[in-house]
């Protein structure tokens, strides 16, 4: 199907979809497609979704439809248009060259005497061969190369799908004990220090429908919006007066805040403060490492603003904050110092590196999982993916202020997940369910604190 001027917020176009049975058919189910849903996550290695189509001819047995398909699928939102990003190669989403993999046959529904409602799910064929390797071998040298060497090594993943790269500043030697690729490559995230963002520790490995990605989340943050979105303001007018699809696409349609406050949570997750204690076997020594998040707050790249999401205020009966308990969260380790057995003096590889990379980088994990999060929904655009960074512009809902904007829910966000729905039918339609973050405020939070005094009389009652 050729592209179109966009006639609507929401349109898409599906160029293809076909089954790729064992039994080497191609069967073209692009006209009997009622409902696909695709679900990207920068916490999850692949991608995943499923479709729902109308079966006319039995294909489930007569095909067979087993769980063992490859799906040829290709979308994409019919603009050509520089803000849409159509003329770009990464605004469609391509699954020809490289099929999905089916792998369940959900229950088949009669819908009447001549048809049945078939759904099936599908992945990567990444995340497939994931499940049938393990990796034993060692490798040294950068951890975003050794990435790649994992994804691309026909062994393993075999992946020839795109993949995007933050560099790495550290070099590393390790030995992959007879572990799965995508747990590999977890632990090169564990380990890795970016070369671009004051090493930060913040590294994740996800797949969206544009290709994998290995990054941190400093540089994620560091990206420049890709959508701004406005709340409620539908059927926007173009200059002509008449109603102006692309403007529509920035409208959002619904929206909620999810609850994530929880400070005890938090302290205990090592959020605000931790302690790591090293035994270093080589010297017979013990040494701590406290963290601190305020202290470290600079260090990190953020998503909007300059302040923190905690107060900075002290409790009245131990003059202290959040970020002055490290004994909520004590992480204990092992190294060997600077003791490599290397035949020269320089040994450019470095050990596990905690110090640098544990009490960090589980904070900075925290802050996206407890920080503002919203949950939206906005007309769909093949563009968008989880990663990307939007400014979401939200109206002030409180009459206490003179601002036109929620200062709190304003601003970048990260975009976690994603779900791109495309219903067809009598009103087919592109919807885009989100779930974003951000990790810092414009304005600190009050930080004075709660004044009181502990007077109660501390009697002991025998009963």
């Amino acid at each position: 199907m050729a592209k179109s001027d966009l006639q609507f917020a929401g349109e898409f176009l599906v160029e293809e979809c076909k089954l790729l049975t064992t039994k080497g058919l191609e069967i073209d189910i692009t006209n009997l497609l009622e409902n696909i849903n695709i679900y990207e996550d920068i916490y999850s290695n692949a991608i995943s979704g499923d479709l729902l189509f109308k079966d006319t001819n039995n294909l489930v047995l007569n095909a067979p439809i087993i769980g063992e398909e490859k799906l040829s699928l290709k979308i994409q939102t019919p603009q050509q248009s520089p803000k849409l990003h159509n003329d770009d190669e990464t605004s469609v989403i391509d699954y020809v060259t490289t099929p999905l993999q089916v792998y369940k046959i959900n229950t088949v529904t009669g819908v009447n005497d001549s048809a049945l409602l078939v759904s099936v799910n599908f992945t990567t064929q990444e995340s497939f061969r994931n499940q049938i390797s393990r990796i034993s071998q060692s490798y040294k040298g950068d951890p975003a190369d050794i990435v790649e060497k994992i994804l691309r090594d026909q062994n393993y993943l075999d992946s020839t799908r795109k993949l995007f790269v933050e560099p790495t500043a550290n070099h590393v030697k390790m030995v992959v004990p007879n572990k799965k690729p995508f747990t590999t490559i977890q632990h090169l995230c564990e380990i890795s220090n970016s070369k671009q963002h004051k090493e930060a520790p913040s590294y994740i490995f996800y797949e969206t429908t544009k290709g994998f990605h290995f990054r941190s989340i400093d540089g994620l943050c560091d990206q420049e919006p890709s959508m701004v979105y406005k709340e409620n303001i539908p059927n926007q007018l173009s200059e002509k007066g008449t109603i102006d699809p692309v403007k529509n696409l920035e409208t959002i349609t619904e929206m909620s805040v999810l609850s994530t406050k929880d400070t005890i949570y938090n302290m205990s997750e090592g959020f605000y403060s931790s302690k790591l204690r090293v035994h270093d076997l080589y010297n017979k020594t013990l040494k701590d490492y406290d963290f601190n998040y305020l202290e470290n707050f600079e260090k990190d790249t953020h998503t909007d603003g300059k302040s923190p999401i905690i107060s900075k205020a002290t409790d009245a009966r131990t003059q202290k904050s959040l970020v002055d308990y490290p004994d909520t969260k004590l992480y204990v380790s092992t190294t060997s110092a600077t003791k490599h057995f290397y035949e020269t003096e320089d040994y450019p590889y470095q050990s596990d590196n905690l110090e640098k990379t544990l009490q960090r980088r589980k904070s900075r994990m925290r802050q996206f999982e407890r920080g503002i999060k919203l949950q939206i929904q906005v007309p769909g655009q093949t563009y968008s993916q989880a990663g990307d960074i939007i400014e979401l512009n939200i109206a002030a809902s409180s009459s206490d202020t003179e601002d036109k904007l929620d200062k709190q829910l304003s601003g970048k966000h990260l975009v976690t997940t994603i779900r791109h729905e495309f219903k067809m039918g009598a009103d087919p339609r592109h919807q885009i369910y989100m779930e974003t973050v951000k990790d810092s405020l414009e304005e600190e939070y009050p930080s004075s604190g709660p004044q009181y005094s502990n007077t109660g009389s501390a009697e002991r009652i025998d009963v």
